[in-house]
């Protein structure tokens, strides 16, 4: 771990929760809109957690990308999920109760609960239900 935690509420209205006896070492939570973080969550130092894009595609019209605000949509990390070193959580995702995502890994898509996903792209490596 290099860093210190880092929390950030970018936009008016925005909202982090963070669930009794969570463990964050050395992380990035970037909120534009909603994360939650569930109880007893195990987050490895280095993830990212970040819930918009800080700017618009802006095609074609690219030269002005520099002054648009992106979309947000929540994340949602249930109960009990354990998230290894520099795994980067994207916006709009859910991540099911007791799951563990493997190091290095983006969360680009839904975790089902109670499973062991990792990867980029992700994937499922083994169920637990």
């Amino acid at each position: 771990m290099h860093s210190p935690c880092k929390i950030l509420i970018d936009r008016s209205g925005a909202e982090v929760y963070i669930g009794s006896n969570s463990r964050i070492h050395g992380s990035c939570i970037h909120a534009y809109k909603k994360i939650v973080i569930g109880k007893n969550c195990l987050i490895a130092a280095n993830c990212q957690i970040i819930d918009g894009n800080g700017h618009s595609l802006s095609f074609p019209d690219t030269a002005n990308r520099v002054n648009t605000i992106g979309n947000s949509h929540a994340i949602i990390i249930e109960d009990n999920v354990w998230l290894g070193t520099n795994v980067v959580v994207l916006p709009g995702v859910t991540i099911g109760h007791g799951s563990v995502i493997s190091a290095n890994s983006v969360v680009h898509k839904d975790v089902p609960p109670m499973v062991v996903a990792g990867g980029n792209p992700l994937q499922i490596i083994k169920s637990f239900e």
